[in-house]
């Protein structure tokens, strides 16, 4: 329907590393130049550099050089005039983008989506050259890995001369009720023709069956050269509404007629929800109070790096989705916009972020003259995500309270109220950024200094700041507080972090109306923010290769409504996981959900059972060890103590009269093979989809065998890739690329993706001893 024509424009690109002059031309030689797809990282392909500068930010994966990609493509002329525009998700970073020679733009910034005007410089019918460099050797780089190159989606956009604009539509629902809804649609379109044109703009809402909800029809003239912008009001009768328990999701189509012939057909997903904040109470989403239930997450995919794809982050949410998550903190930038598709088809609120700090780090440079653009950026192009219900301006930014951070900040905010004055502004402060005759200093001095903050923003962002919450409040009676991060196990006593209260920070949400939520710091194993032998952060809920650690269920129990009982062992000696000093604070005390301990043969041993049930009983090899209330338990740390005996231990959990889940581990025998499980075994032929086959040392029944550790080597049979290879261990040594991999923990993650071609693909696994496994993955040319 109509001329718009979206085409993806990541396979084919060629790639050089290193600064080549003259490689921005049409006629320069690239034959030699690598073909890939993107998204793409030419950093996570290399190996770890222990004496690299900054190397904890990054992961010690080097990234301090220049990159070049060029791609060849060919546009077919059309009977009517065409508007062509590239558009790039995400480039990290300072990139520059020519076509055909002719420079087009630049973009400092890496994590924003961006477009530009081809069509001055198209050769119609013949070949044209995209060309883009890549520098990434801006110092000092992100506290958190980057990645380097063209790590999100690109697209080809051909539109009509006469268009709607990019991101060009702006969706509220300011009126809602049970009855109907009230649906806005500002609508931008711009003429590229020198003449006027007369054209009707109409805006039609479907509804998750495709139905026709809603219409409304406008005849506008549009001066030549002009951009005008219009507002469209309809209204929805008896609207489904958004929200974590139902995300149910409409779209508006603007169609473009002119000359009774559609020439454009823009299409934006929205949601229909009600975001209220009360002094008082708290938020409310739809009318009913909620909790912010939330994690926080860098960018990265672990083994992929910083390369965007939709599979592995629809498998993390998914497992956050398990235990009760129902918000994120994008931190601490925008994010690939498929992320937020995600979000708002599974129930995610999110907080978009712009920045990390200000002027500091390698934004630094560019402050000035880009924040404008980089937030407007963001804002426009997702602010009619159903999932994003708050802007933040910053992260933990410096100088907090001095008056050159005052005036930042309310600039900052006010331009969020311009450019969308539907959501409210927050931004993430953190008390060792405070002025330094502040962090020891008495709670009155804190409390002032805090409120400055908290009279320029809508809610105010802390991080780490429990302790304080009360004071604050007495302070600030109408001020409403989220914890933009807290711990994931025990929150804090003072500033200082000296030591640990017996009792999670969801406690301080859950016991005070006005603070709206929490997330944890961090939902995700990330790369970066550490020091070696570490690659990254090892305190997430989750680890980078998606398993979930016994920690996580702590968090469920507190969060999710479905009943959940886990069993998690306290085993100190077990090797820690390495993280600086100033991580400790975030780590959780060495727990492992398994019962395979023969050094504590004879011995006591220690473990907790996480649940939300009323009452659990423990029971090992059909002995009771009788069952406790959770009443009993305020911190719902359920700690038990008994002789460890090697077999079948069970947590049963119960709410009444009746049992609703129970946990069972089992005792390992002796390695017998490796069992390798695919998330997806059909996959289309599209060069791009992969599936994550989970890689597990079993005994002769099938058991996990958690404390013998194997070096493997996989091979793949068929027109495919291995394309990552991971197994959590942040202090492992071994390149995510390749096909071997230690175990660790029993278990090891590779990721494997489609070629072009259908067929089978085989994966197979050996280690030393003679334990093999293999799985098959079917390629189709489309889903069956």
């Amino acid at each position: 329907m109509g001329s718009r024509m979206i085409t993806p424009f990541n396979t084919d690109w060629k790639f050089i590393e290193g600064n080549y002059t003259g490689a921005e031309k049409l006629d320069y030689n690239d034959e030699q130049w690598r073909l890939l797809q993107v998204p793409h990282d030419w950093s996570i392909e290399k190996s770890f550099d222990p004496h690299m500068l900054y190397g904890g930010n990054q992961a010690y994966l080097p990234r301090w050089s220049v990159g070049w990609y060029r791609k060849h493509f060919n546009v077919k002329s059309s009977s009517h005039k065409q508007r062509v525009y590239i558009q790039f998700d995400g480039i990290h970073n300072n990139s520059e983008v020519w076509i055909n020679g002719h420079f087009v733009g630049k973009r400092p910034y890496g994590y924003v989506s961006f477009q530009y005007d081809l069509t001055p410089y198209i050769r119609w019918d013949e070949d044209n050259v995209i060309a883009v460099k890549v520098d990434n050797t801006t110092l000092p780089p992100d506290r958190w890995y980057s990645g380097s190159g063209i790590y999100r989606h690109v697209w080809l956009i051909c539109t009509d001369y006469v268009h709607v604009t990019e991101w060009g539509t702006y969706i509220t629902t300011p009126e809602i009720s049970s009855g109907e809804a009230k649906v806005s649609t500002r609508i931008q379109v711009t003429n590229h023709y020198a003449h006027d044109v007369e054209c009707n703009i109409v805006t039609q809402i479907l509804d998750s069956k495709r139905q026709l909800k809603g219409k409304i029809e406008h005849r506008v003239t549009l001066s030549g050269f002009e951009t005008g912008e219009m507002e469209q009001i309809t209204r929805v009768l008896e609207p489904e509404l958004w929200s974590p328990e139902k995300p149910v999701l409409y779209e508006a189509q603007t169609i473009i007629y002119c000359d009774n012939k559609e020439v454009d057909c823009y299409r934006t997903p929205f949601g229909i929800r009600e975001v209220k904040l009360d002094a008082q109470k708290g938020l409310f989403l739809n009318g009913s109070s909620l909790k912010l239930k939330g994690v926080c997450i860098h960018h990265d995919l672990g083994c992929l790096g910083a390369a965007y794809h939709d599979s592995v982050m629809k498998r993390r949410l998914q497992k956050l989705k398990e235990m009760g998550c129902n918000s994120i903190r994008f931190a601490h930038n925008p994010m690939a916009p498929e992320l937020l598709d995600l979000c708002d088809q599974m129930g995610f609120l999110v907080i978009d972020e712009a920045f990390d700090k200000w002027k500091s780090l390698s934004y630094e440079h560019v402050y000035d003259e880009w924040w404008e653009k980089d937030l407007e950026a963001m804002l426009v192009r997702d602010r009619n995500h159903p999932s994003v219900f708050m802007w933040s301006v910053g992260n933990e930014v410096e100088h907090q309270g001095q008056p050159s951070m005052l005036r930042m900040l309310e600039q900052l905010v006010a331009f969020c109220h311009e450019k969308d004055p539907t959501r409210p502004v927050t931004c993430a402060l953190e008390p060792h950024n405070t002025p330094i005759s502040l962090r020891d200093g008495s709670i009155e001095a804190k409390v002032e200094h805090t409120k400055l903050l908290a009279q320029r923003v809508d809610v105010l962002g802390l991080n780490y700041q429990e302790q304080w919450y009360e004071h604050y409040r007495r302070a600030m009676p109408d001020t409403l507080i989220l914890g933009t991060e807290t711990f994931p196990y025990y929150r804090g006593k003072d500033n200082r972090v000296k030591g640990y209260l017996p009792q999670n920070p969801w406690f301080d949400v859950a016991n005070h109306d006005y603070v709206i939520g929490q997330f944890v710091w961090s939902g995700i194993d990330y790369l970066g923010e550490t020091s070696y032998p570490s690659k990254g952060w090892s305190s997430g809920l989750i680890d980078t290769c998606g398993f979930r650690k016994p920690v996580s269920y702590l968090q469920q129990s507190l969060w999710s409504n479905e009943p959940v009982v886990h069993i998690a062992v306290f085993n100190e000696p077990m090797r820690p996981e390495h993280n600086p000093h100033w991580t400790m604070h975030w780590k959780a005390p060495g727990m492992e959900d398994h019962w395979t301990f023969p050094e504590y043969s004879g011995k006591l041993i220690r473990l907790v059972t996480f649940t939300n049930c009323e009452r659990v009983e423990l029971v090992v090899n059909n002995e009771s060890y009788g069952e406790r209330k959770l009443v009993d338990y305020p911190d719902h740390l359920m700690i038990w103590e008994l002789p460890y005996t090697p077999g079948k231990i069970r947590a049963i959990g119960s709410n009444g009269n009746e049992k609703v889940c129970e946990h069972e581990l089992t005792t390992a025998g002796p390695p017998y093979s490796i069992k390798l499980q695919a998330d997806r075994t059909v996959l289309p032929a599209d060069v791009h989809e992969i599936s994550h086959v989970e890689v597990t040392i079993i005994d002769q029944e099938g058991v996990m065998v958690p404390n013998q550790e194997f070096d493997l080597t996989f091979q793949l049979h068929g027109d495919g890739r291995i394309l990552g290879i991971d197994n959590g261990d942040l202090t492992s040594d071994e390149p995510f690329q390749g096909n071997q991999r230690r175990t660790h923990r029993g278990r090891c993650l590779v990721i494997v993706q489609s070629g072009h071609l259908a067929g089978e693909l085989l994966l197979q696994a050996s280690a030393d001893g003679g334990l093999q496994g293999e799985t098959r993955l079917k390629i189709e040319h489309k889903y069956k």
